[in-house]
């Protein structure tokens, strides 16, 4: 595969400058929701952004065989973050009700 060098630099300097601006957009998130259990879809939208520049150096068709393999192995993190976000979002709901309650009865 014949790549021509300055599509390469072109490619990488696009991509390190999302890079640095995503960064920032995802700084700017964890201060300002640093619980937001979003993480493993950020990770997506940089992959995603990544294959794309990929497509434009080795082709589209490769580009896609490499997203149905980071389908495959991702898909399962994403899922296993999503379900452990709830989880723990439900403990603390849970337990924020606890201290209402005893709260209420401390009153009574």
């Amino acid at each position: 595969m014949d790549i021509p060098l300055e599509r390469i630099v072109a490619v990488c300097a696009a991509l390190i400058t999302f890079g640095i601006g995503y960064n920032a957009l995802v700084e700017w998130l964890n201060q300002e929701v640093p619980d937001h259990g979003y993480t493993s879809f950020l990770v997506v939208g940089g992959v995603l952004v990544t294959l794309a520049g990929a497509a434009l150096l080795i082709g589209w068709q490769e580009v896609l065989l490499v997203s149905l393999c980071f389908t495959a192995s991702g898909l399962p993190m994403i899922v296993g973050s999503v379900r452990r976000s709830l989880r723990e979002r439900a403990r603390e709901r849970a337990l924020s009700q606890q201290d209402a309650m005893e709260a209420l009865r401390g009153k009574s």
